[in-house]
């Protein structure tokens, strides 16, 4: 990952949140199938699709990435007017990093962001438009940050939710996703249709998908000089440890990084990226020695999208100027998946940087989407 710091701060910290209560789960949680609606209600917050002829909060059954059922919230947006012969096609957006914390969920933003004001524009255009909150984020327990997984069943099972709430909908869909969401999105298009064989997913959307996890974790937690994204290192830690019952977090941090890590539940990532008391902080001091040879180093690894076999069409974006995620990284990423088997396409967006480049390529994304509702075949840009 190369990083522009003080953007990726800024960006971070445009997820305002004003409520931090979770919402209500019921305890114990009635057992019940992946997509079941736990419970649903008009949806008010800041971040709704202006628009959008409803907007629903949803409660829905899922499995962690440990086998577990859970809930996790999310919101439903249909659009105005009649569906179309077959029901509204359905897109699934994973969203880019908010924070660990319960409180960082879309849902509770006191205002959109800049992908709630790009998922508008889909809306209007006839697509229902559903976004997971993920696993962690408006519920109770911790957001398994970058576990691939985790991700995938959140925006699958939303899709089956909110077609149980909207028999209108199609069980035609596409995943996509930024940033943290383009991994989730790349990790969909690997195990969806399996996961929910009775749903159509058409294809994939990754804008700048995080990857080369591994080397970052490896590289930035034996570093001496203090970093402003030590936060998201110990996101992704928190998170993909919470995964694994194997690993311990007292071996694998100092008792200075076990002090730290409570932060992580009571702060959102921009506020714990502009905190001395990370800032300050030389990522070697709060990891033990030995932390890239662990089972956790094993679990990145197999968290990296780089290793996954895509089943679907799918179309990474990326931004030539993009100081968060590099063309390079994606590049990298684009050929690992084509020696993986598949023959996705990667669509270098001269100009775009991290944020923009879900607009600048707004058409192009469009027609590709279009060409996948025709039923047109998918040509990848596989090197070689």
């Amino acid at each position: 990952m190369r990083l522009d710091i003080k953007l990726l701060a800024a960006i971070f910290c445009l997820a305002a949140v004003t409520r931090s209560e979770l919402y209500d789960v019921p305890s114990p949680l009635p057992s019940a199938a992946p997509g079941s609606v736990i419970w649903s209600r008009p949806f008010t917050g800041g971040s709704l699709l202006k628009g959008a002829a409803t907007n629903t909060l949803v409660l829905y059954h899922t499995v962690s990435a440990g086998g577990r059922d859970v809930a996790v919230s999310g919101v439903v947006s249909i659009p105005n007017g009649s569906p179309p012969p077959g029901g509204w096609p359905v897109i699934s957006w994973a969203h880019g990093t908010t924070g660990n914390a319960p409180q960082c969920a879309p849902s509770k933003f006191a205002e959109q962001n800049i992908e709630q004001r790009f998922l508008q524009g889909f809306v209007s255009a006839g697509f229902a438009v559903v976004q997971t909150d993920y696993e962690g984020e408006g519920t109770p327990g911790v957001h398994p940050y970058f576990a691939g997984v985790s991700g995938a069943h959140d925006v699958t099972d939303i899709v089956r939710a909110a077609r149980h709430l909207y028999p209108a909908l199609s069980d035609r869909w596409f995943v996509m996703g930024h940033s943290e969401g383009g991994s989730v999105a790349l990790f969909a298009a690997a195990i969806a249709n399996a996961w929910a064989p009775e749903l159509h997913l058409l294809g994939a959307v990754a804008y700048a998908p995080g990857t080369d996890i591994p080397d970052f974790f490896g590289e930035t937690a034996v570093s001496k000089y203090p970093s402003t994204v030590l936060p998201l290192l110990m996101m992704m830690v928190e998170g993909i440890a919470s995964t694994d019952p194997r690993v311990d977090l007292k071996t694998v941090l100092t008792e200075k990084g076990l002090a730290l890590l409570p932060s992580l539940q009571s702060a959102c990532a921009g506020t714990l990226m502009s905190s001395p008391a990370w800032s300050t902080v030389p990522p070697a001091d709060i990891f033990q020695p030995n932390v890239v040879s662990s089972v956790l180093m094993q679990d990145f690894i197999a968290n990296e999208p780089s290793r996954l076999r895509v089943q679907v069409p799918t179309l990474i974006v990326q931004g030539r100027s993009d100081s968060l995620v590099s063309f390079e990284g994606s590049a990298s990423l684009h050929a690992s998946l084509c020696a993986n088997g598949a023959h996705p396409e990667l669509d270098g967006v001269q100009g775009a940087t991290h944020d923009s480049v879900m607009a600048v390529s707004s058409d192009r994304v469009s027609a590709w989407i279009a060409d996948r509702l025709a039923g047109k075949s998918a040509v990848g840009n596989c090197p070689g």
